[in-house]
């Protein structure tokens, strides 16, 4: 009992964490570069709270990886990139199809996504993501940090 309450916080700190350097990336990159259009995200994520933000865990660890950056780097990653492109292999959401690996989706609704953006509820749908094949279906990521090398 005690176990998961704590767990439960520490979870909710991480949440916290990341929302908060989300925040900071955005400020920070409206300050230096106005009038690009961020600035409707960054009232977005003010507007919606801590609750834009995934409840998966591994979700919470693309974003902080991506997060981590300077801020205009963090900006751009947050932007453009797809989750094929992320670097390291614990960070990519693979899953298994039959005898491949493949690319998870990011699943919202009747929206399916692979771009690290979409991880975030800037709309405030209030629904909650997970994760998907192409067709929206839920698949079960593979945990790749712990396979030998």
């Amino acid at each position: 009992m005690v176990a998961s309450i704590i767990m439960e916080n520490m979870f909710e700190s991480i949440d916290v964490e990341i929302y908060k350097q989300l925040l900071r990336v955005l400020g920070d990159y409206i300050i230096k570069t106005p009038v690009t259009g961020i600035n409707k995200l960054f009232d977005m994520a003010i507007e919606g709270g801590k609750k834009i933000l995934p409840k998966d865990k591994h979700a919470l660890a693309i974003l902080k990886y991506v997060l981590c950056n300077s801020v205009p780097t963090a900006v751009q990653k947050l932007l453009n990139m797809r989750f094929s492109d992320l670097p390291k292999a614990e960070f990519r959401p693979i899953t298994k199809v039959g005898r491949t690996h493949e690319v998870a989706f990011w699943s919202r609704g009747l929206k399916i996504s692979d771009k690290v953006k979409d991880l975030i509820d800037f709309e405030g749908t209030g629904k909650s993501g997970m994760w998907s094949d192409l067709n929206g279906k839920i698949v079960s990521l593979l945990d790749l940090s712990k396979e030998k090398k």
